[in-house]
């Protein structure tokens, strides 16, 4: 009887295995490996909000902060920590900007006004109210420059305790819009504007660096600075100017979509966030993309692009979600 039934066990193993291994195949191939994980996603105690600033200091200490009202989210290595209008008493309306002084004070600028949180209590800054806040540059203990945008907008100062403003009406600041600041290692500001390009500010003299050159739009809306020393900004027409030893090229990302944000991986790789065709990298030679098509991206809308673990970079994208990526 024994011997009788071994055909039988035989086509019984052979039919499994010929149901197990089809369908494994065709759920790798409808749900290929992701090369990103979810960092922040919505769940039951904290609701949906689409994040468009990333401050990552440490493990135990990041910020979010959101496009709507819903404030900011700060992660102190053990849960997710909620400041909003109620509990700070300021409204927080979609946050531009995040920065930590060398005081040790987290500054937050947002589409109507800036503030400064010292870890035990919130501070408005009233010069700023109504001003939309687009940058914060911190060079030094207490000397902290911010980007502003509008008829009112231009560079306001922080030094020796006090605040001014530069403007259209009382100085030769070239436009009042900018969209973001980065310093270099000469101790130079250069800003991205959203009407007139890229400027750099230094030993008061202000010079239009992106002059001339052929650009399919004059709206940049991204700086970094690159360990070289060199400057990168990213536009709204997808170009790429790199600013290297008095030389300016120009590189376009081939999406045709808005730049978002421009990082230099640790691994010296170019990394760009963009509003329709997800993230773009370019190692030097060559650019490939992370999208919805080959990588399962939840959106091609990346509102920001920030570094965050050793080798590892957080983006937030529309939806309400902030993912992670191996760079």
């Amino acid at each position: 009887m024994k011997l009788s039934l071994f055909p039988a066990i035989v086509l019984l193993l052979a039919f499994a295995l010929a149901v197990i291994f089809p369908s494994c195949k065709e759920k790798n191939t409808e749900y290929p490996p992701r090369p990103w994980s979810e960092y922040f996603y919505p769940n039951t105690h904290i609701a949906a909000r689409d994040i468009q600033v990333i401050l990552y200091e440490n493990e135990h200490s990041v910020w979010l902060g959101s496009r709507g009202k819903e404030g900011l989210l700060y992660l102190d290595g053990y849960k997710w920590n909620v400041f909003n209008k109620e509990n700070t008493g300021i409204d927080f309306d979609s946050i531009t900007a995040l920065t930590r002084d060398g005081n040790g004070n987290l500054w937050i600028g947002w589409k109507s006004g800036l503030a400064a949180f010292d870890g035990s209590s919130w501070k408005k800054i009233s010069l700023f109210d109504g001003l939309k806040v687009t940058s914060i540059l911190v060079e030094g203990i207490g000397n902290i420059k911010v980007g502003i945008k509008g008829l009112s907008g231009g560079m306001a100062i922080f030094q020796d305790n006090s605040w001014s403003f530069l403007t259209l009406f009382n100085s030769d600041i070239p436009t009042g819009n900018i969209n973001t600041m980065v310093s270099d290692y000469e101790q130079a500001v250069w800003m991205a504007s959203s009407d007139k390009g890229i400027f750099r500010f230094k030993n008061n003299t202000w010079k239009n660096m992106s002059l001339d050159l052929p650009l399919l739009s004059n709206e940049f809306t991204s700086l970094t600075l690159a360990p070289d020393g060199s400057i990168w900004a990213g536009s709204a027409s997808s170009q790429l100017i790199h600013f290297h030893n008095d030389t300016a090229t120009i590189l376009n990302t081939g999406t045709s979509k808005p730049i978002t944000s421009v990082i230099i991986a640790d691994n010296g790789s170019l990394w760009c966030s963009t509003l329709g065709a997800g993230l773009v990298k370019f190692d030097g030679q060559t650019w490939t993309s992370t999208t919805i098509d080959n990588a399962s991206l939840p959106s091609n809308d990346i509102y920001c692009l920030a570094k965050g673990y050793a080798g590892y970079l957080f983006f937030g994208i529309n939806g309400g979600k902030v993912l992670i990526i191996k760079q």
